[in-house]
């Protein structure tokens, strides 16, 4: 796991203007700014589309997968990123300097151990080990990261929800955005993907971030019954890689697999078969392939 920073606000809260004078240049500020404002806008269209998209399926009787409505409003107020993160924080010294230098190294000792328990798939007892932890030193955000992370493999949502978010609002950073989206999708918090899909996208963190990100947002639409939209999630800037990676493939994979959704299954089958060519143990891609 990443040493992160442990400033920034924590959730719910807004960072002051004294603050944000402090923390940040005035560049930082103005693009800061920015960025809210084009926030602001996406949201109010964003809102048009999905109200318009609600009153025509009334009007329709079409049938939907679920009740929608519900997951329409943003449930996390949040502050949004700063374009340079804070400086990373080591976590060891941070707890040294919290806890003092024998009980800060109890601390660490125990971290190790929870992110070993972790590694070798011990969610249960990764979980009880650093639980106490993120519930103690609450400003270090690579705690929450952690716990974040077991409570996911778990399938606690919810409590998943709350840590990642805690990591996200202290450490300024978008590293685990496709799996704090992917806890909002399981609670049908379908604004809160959108928003952080958003976010994501803006920050581009990285091609296999923003690749995971696109995944859990195109499973987001098809779970609305907006398969379309999924796809066209997917194919956006999508190009066979020449020399294709484990995050190629995820996508080429989700991708695949909405078109064969979309009853598009000669255009699904290429994509499948050529997965298995890269990698033939790739799933079920050979057998849907031939399907």
């Amino acid at each position: 796991m990443a040493q992160h920073g442990a400033a920034g606000a924590t959730i719910g809260q807004r960072i002051s203007e004294q603050e944000s004078e402090e923390r940040f240049s005035p560049e930082e500020r103005r693009k800061f700014a920015e960025r809210q404002a084009r926030r602001d806008e996406a949201t109010v269209r964003s809102d048009d589309l999905r109200e318009q998209a609600r009153q025509a399926i009334e009007r329709g009787g079409l049938p939907r997968e679920g009740d929608t409505r519900a997951g329409e409003l943003v449930t996390v107020e949040r502050m949004p990123l700063p374009g340079r993160p804070p400086r990373p924080v080591h976590v060891e010294k941070e707890l040294e300097r919290l806890a003092g230098k024998e009980k800060g190294q109890r601390a660490w000792r125990l971290y190790k151990r929870a992110g070993k328990e972790f590694t070798n798939e011990q969610f249960t007892d990764a979980r009880k080990t650093v639980k106490p932890l993120s519930e103690t030193y609450t400003a270090i955000a690579d705690l929450h990261e952690l716990h974040g992370l077991c409570l996911y493999r778990l399938g606690k949502w919810q409590d998943a929800i709350v840590e990642l978010e805690a990591f996200r609002a202290q450490s300024g950073t978008a590293e685990q955005h496709p799996v704090l989206m992917d806890c909002h999708r399981a609670v049908q918090h379908w604004a809160d993907v959108d928003e952080l899909w958003v976010e994501l996208g803006e920050l581009s963190p990285s091609a296999e971030l923003v690749s995971e990100g696109r995944i859990v947002a195109a499973g987001a639409e098809a779970d609305r019954g907006r398969i379309d939209n999924g796809v066209r999630i997917l194919e956006k800037g999508w190009k066979i890689p020449r020399d294709p990676m484990e995050h190629h493939l995820r996508r080429a994979y989700a991708l695949a697999d909405l078109l064969e959704r979309d009853g598009k299954l000669p255009k699904s089958r290429k994509l499948f078969a050529w997965i298995a060519s890269k990698d033939s143990d790739f799933g079920d891609a050979a057998a849907r392939a031939e399907s």
